[in-house]
């Protein structure tokens, strides 16, 4: 994760699809070589953080781009 503008976020190549509803300064997330988003959701560092999760939603956002929805499994 970087902190950053939205300009720069942009010139740097990551993808950001709610131009609108970001702030003055924005999360960016890079996966290897396969995504680099500006998002303003909350998140983890690194999902070895999240320990246990379960993906209940997995569809198309846009036209090469895939997203999931997790839930954390309860730690105990």
């Amino acid at each position: 994760m970087e902190e950053m503008t939205v300009r720069e976020a942009k010139d740097k190549g990551a993808i950001g699809l709610f131009e609108s509803k970001y702030g003055d300064t924005v999360k960016t997330y890079r996966m290897g070589e396969y995504s680099f988003e500006i998002c303003g959701g909350p998140h983890a560092k690194n999902t070895g953080d999240l320990g246990s999760f379960k993906i209940k939603k997995e569809e198309s956002s846009s036209a090469g781009v895939r997203r999931i929805k997790a839930v954390i499994a309860p730690k105990g």
